[in-house]
């Protein structure tokens, strides 16, 4: 794991110490694909099918 984030630590905006959502995600923010809206928060459902509210349109 620890040359998995010597790889990245190259072209890292945030440190790998601070970046929780990598830590919890495996990804950046600005990489996850979001679809549409849902009609009950109006938030953005994301590749895993989930938004604010936790209904994703249901």
């Amino acid at each position: 794991m620890q040359h998995l984030y010597k790889l990245l630590e190259k072209k890292r905006e945030i440190p790998i110490e601070i970046d929780d959502h990598f830590k919890l995600f495996g990804k950046e923010p600005w990489e996850v694909d979001y679809g549409e809206k849902c009609p009950i928060c109006n938030v953005r459902i994301d590749e895993y099918g989930f938004c604010s509210c936790g209904s994703s349109g249901d």
